[in-house]
């Protein structure tokens, strides 16, 4: 990477960062399901929150109310410009990233999820969308079943609705929230995977939570609810 484009990178992550912390100050948020996060606290497991792709910002807005961010530890797949750009918010909020680029260098992309998986079972929180980096949109890949799998982890389902958004037109719908937005969130039921976990089942019931507390979301706004 040269110079001119590592200084761009951080440019563009630096706004990125400003954005996030202007509209975590100024919004409001409507949660509902708190008592799933205590129960899978209470339950002495890992938390893996997981959303579909384009709601993560606005889950990275609500955790950053909150100044969550040293509590988390994300995998941040390697190899392209938005990767760059996600590694500069994610440092600025105070999250350990761990690049993943399976296809440029397999090994040093597992060691980099073991860590990961390490640092969830030492106490530290992380979250995937599974449907992305590149979609298809609300297609469940294997990650979120095979990392919640070694790591032991309570899947905690994330939706969330604004009316105060711009809703990139792309394949995402990805949110890009406005300063005083008022978000609805609704948090689902855990879903508690283990090692014998078939991987499977653990993402057909990923995909029909994330797609109840989508639903469930878009309810709470009072909009009419649409995939």
């Amino acid at each position: 990477m040269s110079k001119l484009s590592d200084r761009w990178y951080q440019f563009e992550g630096s706004a990125l960062f400003a954005h996030t912390r202007l509209v975590a100050r100024t919004a409001r948020f409507t949660v509902e399901g708190q008592a799933n996060v205590t129960l899978a606290q209470a339950n002495g497991r890992p938390l893996l929150w997981s959303m579909w792709h384009g709601q993560v910002w606005p889950f990275i807005i609500w955790r950053d109310r909150h100044h969550d961010g040293p509590n988390f530890c994300l995998v941040r797949l390697g190899g392209d410009e938005r990767s760059d750009i996600l590694y500069q918010l994610g440092d600025k909020l105070g999250a350990q990233t761990h690049a993943v680029d399976m296809e440029g260098n397999p090994v040093a992309g597992g060691r980099a999820v073991l860590r990961v998986i390490q640092a969830m079972k030492a106490g530290k929180q992380s979250f995937i969308a599974p449907d992305g980096p590149n979609g298809p949109a609300y297609i469940p890949k294997p990650g979120v079943a095979f990392l919640a799998r070694k790591a032991e982890a309570a899947i905690l389902p994330f939706g969330v609705w604004t009316r105060h958004t711009y809703l990139m037109k792309r394949w995402d719908s990805y949110f890009v929230p406005f300063p005083f937005a008022h978000f609805h969130i609704h948090i689902g039921t855990p879903i508690f995977v283990d090692r014998k976990s078939n991987d499977e089942e653990t993402l057909a019931q990923v995909s029909e939570a994330l797609h109840a507390a989508r639903t469930r979301a878009q309810i709470m706004a009072g909009i009419e609810p649409w995939q």
